[in-house]
């Protein structure tokens, strides 16, 4: 291709030459200069289809598989919010996913921990803590007070899909804490939960439908995060305690979106607590308790209005699930454990986000409607302590600042977290600061360190779920204290 346009080019040229020389010394007659512009006008002509040609040819390649590190990281950074749907119909409305095209993503996370305790064998990440672990698994870890751990937390592969104009299909698959996989055992043999996989495991998979240059109503099906709340996060790796009541399921829904205002109804299977979905500081699970699991009996609604006000981009946001996780946390001491409720019990949210001169500051508040019952904590040695009933409930407040550092993009944060009931002693919290930096800016790669201090968090749980260490041997947590270093580099492709 590049030989013929070269060749014609010459053509072109050594032709347009011979005509003036023609004109200036043979003073050639006006029709034999119109024949010669005739004949360079059709080999013009015949340059530039061949130029479309090969342009066409590209832009067909592109339209159909591309790339979109933005996209990738909207769809599974820590950052992100629930309501991932929005981000795809986005996309459509903005271009950045075509009609009938193919946008491929991926992230890989990696991680170095160090992590110190004030109890020895209670840590707060899943996979240094082995307190309530089956006695396999790193059974040193009980009688020790630091650790260090070398981590794949997050590996994760998206694939976005415009199948026509009115509907867009998301497949995510992905596997956490690599090469981690602890089993922890709280209670009978069948209250377990595996901390980490080795195996690329469906994390999302659910279709679109709907145009927002045409309409403003859409709807999903699928497996997904619930639109409930908003959850996100400004650290790259610890997430904030409100992330207890995230949930995730087969759900339905419909949307409608317009001036800022979002509104979105789901309906959703029944679930299991103990079914995790995905592990960082904190163990989360599917929280979509119900006597019938296999029933279509929980729903959500979810609103949010954006606007701005004298310079700031503010958000504001509430909304409802039914049917969340709502049993007690209570001890076993030898077999017997305090039953569990089995009643549904609703939880409310509410959230806020402003964004004012590369600050951001968000907050949420998120809680259980009716009391559940207590969480009991059961010391090393001695009678346990019940507290009354009470709601669940968490908070969670963060900022970061986004600057030049040295020409590198960076951003610094800063966030406080909290969960319990009621007012007992052993409700959880925890602080969390850091910077992190992009070191290509032609690359969405983050490199970073963070640094967390957190009381009452074991295992990843609220210190009030007592575990077992070896058979009925009864342990609890409450008073933990944890400080954890983490050096961070997450990729987005």
């Amino acid at each position: 291709m590049k030989l013929r346009l070269t060749v014609i080019s010459m053509c072109l040229l050594g032709m347009a030459t011979a005509g003036t020389a023609m004109a200036a010394t043979n003073n050639t007659s006006s029709a034999q200069i119109r024949s010669l512009q005739k004949q360079l006008n059709r080999l013009q002509m015949k340059v530039n289809n061949l130029n479309s040609n090969s342009t066409s040819s590209f832009k067909g390649l592109s339209n159909v598989v591309s790339l979109n590190s933005n996209l990738t990281s909207q769809m599974m950074s820590n950052y992100s919010s629930v309501g991932r749907e929005m981000n795809l119909l986005n996309a459509r409305q903005n271009g950045s996913l075509a009609n009938q095209s193919l946008t491929i993503g991926g992230e890989a996370q990696a991680d170095a921990l160090h992590q110190h305790t004030n109890n020895p064998g209670y840590f707060s990440n899943p996979i240094a803590n082995t307190t309530g672990a089956s006695t396999t698994t790193n059974p040193t870890n009980n009688h020790v007070s630091s650790v260090g751990n070398l981590n794949i937390s997050n590996l994760r592969l998206g694939t976005a899909v415009a199948l026509n104009d009115m509907a867009t299909g998301y497949v995510q698959v992905g596997s956490y804490n690599l090469g981690n996989t602890q089993l922890i055992t709280t209670g009978s043999s069948t209250d377990t939960t595996t901390v980490g996989s080795n195996t690329l495991n469906i994390q999302d998979a659910y279709l679109v439908l709907g145009n927002l240059a045409k309409n403003p109503v859409y709807g999903f099906v699928g497996k997904k995060d619930i639109d409930f709340g908003s959850f996100a996060s400004v650290q790259p790796y610890s997430q904030p305690l409100t992330r207890i009541f995230m949930a995730n399921g087969n759900t339905a829904g419909v949307g409608y979106t317009s001036n800022g205002l979002n509104i979105t109804g789901s309906i959703m299977n029944g679930g299991t607590n103990n079914n995790v979905e995905s592990v960082g500081n904190i163990v989360q699970y599917q929280n979509l308790y119900t006597q019938n699991g296999n029933g279509i009996n929980n729903y959500a609604v979810n609103t949010s209005y954006s606007n701005m006000t004298s310079g700031v981009n503010w958000t504001l946001g509430a909304g409802y699930l039914n049917g969340s996780r709502a049993k007690g946390y209570s001890a076993e001491v030898g077999g017997k454990t305090t039953a569990y409720s089995t009643g549904n019990n609703g939880a409310w949210d509410l959230n806020a986000k402003a964004s004012v001169n590369n600050f951001d500051l968000l907050a949420e508040y998120v809680s259980t409607v009716h009391t559940a019952p207590s969480m009991a904590i059961v010391p090393v040695s001695g009678s346990s302590t019940v507290f009354p009933n009470a709601i669940i409930s968490a908070m969670s407040i963060g900022g970061d600042y986004k600057f030049m550092n040295m020409g590198y993009n960076s951003v610094a944060a800063l966030s406080y977290s909290k969960a319990g009931q009621g007012h007992s002693a052993w409700n959880a919290y925890q602080y969390v600061a850091s910077y992190r930096v992009q070191p290509f800016s032609s690359s969405n790669v983050w490199a970073g360190v963070e640094y967390a201090y957190s009381k009452g968090l074991v295992g990843g749980s609220l210190a009030g779920v007592t575990t077992l260490t070896n058979g009925d041997t009864v342990t609890g947590g409450s008073s933990a204290v944890n400080n954890t270093v983490v050096l961070d580099v997450t990729a987005f492709f």
